[in-house]
């Protein structure tokens, strides 16, 4: 990119954009903004200083500093130098290390370095190989055979092969949701007959008809199947495995002191994709000495942190900070595109579940719900938010407001309150969960106590972090609500509906019930069908009955950044683009 300086602030225009992103774990009007670079020149030692900033009419917000393209990164990594110790500090405190069992951020951290799926997100948010060689499909599309890299290890030394391929899809088949749904809908009864050894480092997905779905199944989606050794993939996909974990990735773990940090050291025996670089998937180094995740609970003490050299790069600070932080030369603020905040019913007990009155009682959380204020409670300031009422990605070709009318940001009080009270659920508990230590869950749970106590309910604000949540939320009985988000692969396009558990049929936590089989009906659709005007009626049909049938709370977008010392090198926004991988000090 061109850069030009100016002895004065100047404001140089590149043209429109559209910022776009992607807890677990783990997001009304589009934002279309415009792109413009801020040089300045300062006491005659020329320092700049360039950063993108949001131009919403007279209103303009810096947002971040620009990052190198994929061009650019790729050059810079040839001169790279390996050395340092990289320090971050990271989102919870770690409870689980398996990310088969939970999608909790801290735990998707993991997977950043130490593990490795079969397939991974390309920059442009398209499937690359990452443990597959090849494949080979057969002439009537039934049959694929995919064959993994030869060489690849684990960190105890351990060959890969088929075994643990084929273990770990079959601790996943009933959590990873495209993997499950292609089986059930697509696949013979047996697993055995779905998944099937053909030689030590082959396997083939055996069909009863054909889909397009196969590698989606087989790659990125809320519980990945992530190749873990047999001491884990044994264990019931319920229960968190024990222990730290081994993979095939370019850092192995080295050591864990509960409530402060974690670390990994590169792997010497890593096996490298034959694949280019790009985003998650292909070739990747580990460039630092050791990189160490650290626990700092209090939002504000990871950014002094931050600045003060006591770490390298902070995952999520409250954005009230980010003026802190674009004030000091020293910092760059990499931006995420539009993260999707949501609040999840429990459909395993009361109130929610109720046969004749649950869906009328989420509807009328909904229908209730004060968006606009709960966004700016996550996000801090109206620049940083986006009302947003489409499950899919607003200002894409599939953002829909169907359904919505009357339903959303509509604070429909008392018509909720009658709702409450002729269901005979007036002043019924609902435990609300509240992470105080995650701003986006812990500023819409607030306004969500106001609105379930403004409508007739009883509300226990149970206060706790996000692991403790997490551990929680995996319980039947502990919760009828909390918060969480979502980020760009399960909402730019009808796939994204299928890679998202919380939308899945008796998955994810919350186990929705889709009781009348209109979300399975659709479904069907959208893994089956290639007519693109068939798939956006469709889709439409969903977003209608997902306000319907009110499968659970859409708050709307927000917009995030990491913050990171200037030292640091290969930092973007895209898939990969925060991962400790391919990083390194300058």
């Amino acid at each position: 990119m061109r850069r030009v300086r100016f002895p004065n602030l100047v404001l140089w225009l590149l043209g429109a954009a559209v910022l776009a992103i992607v807890a677990c774990g783990s997001e009304t009007v589009t934002t279309v903004v415009e792109t413009v670079i801020v040089e300045k020149e300062v006491k005659g030692d020329t320092i700049v200083q360039t950063v993108v900033v949001e131009k919403k009419g007279d209103t303009v917000t810096i947002v971040a500093t620009p990052t190198a393209t994929s061009e650019e990164r790729a050059a810079a990594v040839v001169n790279a130098k390996k050395g340092g110790e990289l320090r971050i500090a990271s989102v919870g405190s770690v409870q689980s290390f398996d990310p088969l069992w939970t999608t909790a951020s801290s735990t998707g951290n993991v997977s950043s370095l130490i593990l490795e799926g079969l397939f991974a997100y390309k920059e442009d948010n398209t499937l690359g190989k990452m443990l597959i060689d090849d494949w080979t499909v057969s002439s009537d599309g039934l049959k694929w055979t995919f064959k993994i890299r030869e060489g690849v290890k684990f960190h105890d030394g351990a060959p890969l092969t088929t075994e643990e391929v084929i273990g770990t899809l079959r601790r996943q088949s009933e959590r990873a949701p495209v993997f499950k749904l292609v089986w059930e809908s697509f696949g013979p009864a047996s697993f055995d007959d779905f998944i099937k050894k053909e030689s030590r480092l082959e396997f083939s997905v055996n069909l009863t008809k054909t889909t397009g779905l196969v590698l989606d199944a087989l790659g990125p989606q809320n519980f990945t199947p992530q190749i873990v050794p047999a001491s884990w993939y044994t264990l019931p996909a319920t229960e968190s495995a024990p222990g730290t974990p081994i993979g095939t990735g370019p850092y192995r773990f080295e050591s864990w002191t509960p409530g402060d940090r974690w670390t990994a050291i590169p792997y010497e025996d890593y096996s490298p994709s034959p694949e280019k670089t790009d985003g998650e998937a292909g070739a990747h180094t580990a460039f630092f000495d050791r990189v160490a995740y650290i626990e700092i609970p209090d939002q504000a003490t990871r950014v002094a942190a931050l600045q003060t050299d006591a770490v390298d790069l902070v995952q999520e600070f409250s954005q009230d900070l980010i003026d802190r932080l674009k004030a000091d030369d020293n910092i760059q603020l990499i931006a995420n595109p539009p993260l999707r905040l949501l609040g999840h019913f429990n459909y395993q007990i009361p109130p929610f579940n109720d046969p004749e009155w649950g869906r009328d009682l989420r509807r009328a959380v909904v229908m209730a719900y004060d968006n606009e204020k709960a966004l700016l409670a996550a996000a801090g300031t109206p620049d940083r938010i986006n009302l947003c009422a489409s499950l899919m990605e607003c200002g894409t070709a599939w953002e829909s407001n169907a359904g919505s009318e009357n339903m959303y940001n509509a604070r429909r009080i008392e018509d909720a309150r009658k709702i409450v009270k002729d269901s005979g659920y007036e002043g019924y508990t609902i435990r609300l969960m509240d992470p105080a230590d995650r701003q986006p869950a812990h500023g819409a749970a607030q306004v969500t106590r106001e609105v379930l106590e403004d409508i007739g309910f009883n509300v226990d604000l149970r206060v706790m972090d996000w692991a403790t949540m997490v551990q929680d939320r995996a319980t039947v009985d502990r919760w009828e609500f909390f918060h969480t988000w979502s980020g760009r692969s399960v909402r730019i396009g009808p796939i994204g509906h299928l890679r998202f558990g919380e939308l899945q049929y008796n998955a994810w936590f919350n186990k929705y019930t889709d009781t009348d089989g209109t979300q399975r009906r659709l479904f069907d659709v959208f893994s089956s069908e290639t007519d693109p005007v068939k798939i956006k009626a469709a889709m439409e049909e969903f977003q209608q009955y997902f306000y319907d049938d009110a499968i659970f709370l859409q708050v709307g977008e927000f917009f995030s950044n990491w913050a990171a010392s200037n030292k640091i090198d290969g930092l973007h926004g895209n898939p990969g683009g925060q991962k400790p991988y391919d990083k390194f000090f300058k």
